[in-house]
């Protein structure tokens, strides 16, 4: 029953961004003259749906996760083929409706605004809950310090106020996991703020090792600090734009950084997460009644959405941006051949990066971890 209740934690949030994601593409399609024949919720056969008076099919699949606009002329859902058969028969205006019959300025705009409508999704709701609710806010403060941990041992106490982390301020806690997690130092320096004194201390992290079935070694540091419960601070209008817009930036840049460390090798596919870690999440935030952090979880999603559907893959929306900006530099077409290996090579290479993190995922449930590496 519990895992039941996972998955349709993890599905209602999933589909919930993905609608908001191709949403912006409908949208976008409309506002260019574009006939959008369906929008589905789901992947695979159709389940039920219904069409509108402008013509489109409104669908649910069968397969509850992802989703798709197929626009006219479309040859797979990704819009990165053109099917000229589905065009053969129509008339010059009516084929002036297809997606292909566009500029390559107004490719790009529909493309953009998936991801566009994913940062819009996240901007609105942080104003939202900042105004009405509260964001949760877990400040930089030591509420726990686990028995001969590292942070014990070099004498951290309970209600340490972190100030900085390896000379880098901090505001909230997670601050403080992520300079734990970029220190490329033997020892972290810590600023702290004890009964209005402050001090400097060192700890030297430790470095736990967790073995992968494909040879390598995860290492993973760790200090021994926890966190207390959020605090939930409402802002008025003019501070909750402001926060919303700090929020997503600081967010893009985080991820920026991120992806560049594992592009440039400063760190390995293991420390991503997948389809597991997110239903795990989904589900123990549902479970906990508490709504404001699952709201904030769906923010976080819609982000990473967001900002990896701008990457220039082919079958990603940043694939055809960046095709269609190609085109129009060189006046040129892009060879449909080419296009079409570019479009299988990039979904091997997404699969595959999906059954890593998915690998990883189960493996760091302890159960599973201990049947394979401690028998």
């Amino acid at each position: 029953m519990t895992f039941v209740y996972y998955f349709l934690s993890f599905f209602l949030i999933i589909n919930v961004i993905v609608f908001v994601h191709e949403y912006g593409h409908f949208q976008a399609a409309r506002k260019m003259g574009v006939k959008v024949s369906t929008f589905s919720l789901g992947m695979g056969p159709e389940l039920f749906g219904f069409t509108d008076k402008y013509g489109t099919r409104w669908i649910f699949s069968a397969l509850p996760i992802g989703g798709y606009v197929m626009m006219l002329g479309d040859g797979d859902a990704s819009s990165m083929t053109e099917d000229k058969k589905s065009l053969e028969g129509l008339s010059k205006e009516e084929r002036k409706q297809s997606f292909y019959a566009k500029s390559n300025w107004a490719k790009i705009w529909i493309a953009f605004c998936g991801p566009f409508f994913n940062y819009i999704y996240a901007f609105l709701v942080i104003i939202f809950m900042s105004l009405f609710y509260g964001l949760p806010t877990y400040e930089p403060v030591v509420a726990t310090v686990k028995q001969n941990s590292p942070a014990e041992l070099s004498g951290i106490k309970e209600g340490d106020r972190i100030l900085f982390v390896d000379g880098k301020k901090v505001e909230k806690f997670r601050d403080i996991n992520v300079g734990i997690f970029y220190s490329d130092r033997e020892k972290i320096n810590f600023t702290v703020e004890r009964n209005g004194v402050i001090q400097n201390i060192e700890v030297k992290p430790e470095i736990q090792e967790t073995k992968k079935p494909w040879g390598t070694t995860k290492k993973t540091k760790v200090v021994g600090i926890v966190s207390g419960d959020p605090v939930f601070i409402k802002s008025e209008l003019i501070s909750s734009i402001k926060i919303a817009f700090r929020y997503c930036w600081n967010s893009t840049v985080e991820m920026c950084g991120i992806f560049s460390r594992l592009f440039l090798g400063k760190t390995s596919i293991d420390n991503f997460g997948g389809i597991v870690q997110i239903t795990k999440r989904a589900g123990d935030l549902s479970k906990s009644g508490n709504f404001a952090q699952l709201i904030m979880f769906t923010v976080m999603l819609s982000l990473n959405l967001g900002f990896i559907n701008l990457f220039p893959l082919p079958v990603l929306d940043g694939g055809r941006i960046f095709i269609c900006f190609i085109e129009e530099i060189s006046g040129k077409k892009l060879n449909e051949k080419l296009q079409e290996y570019l479009m299988i090579a990039c979904m091997i290479f997404l699969i595959f990066l999906m059954l890593i993190t998915t690998v990883n995922d189960i493996l760091n449930i302890e159960a599973v971890s201990n049947f394979i590496f401690k028998r």
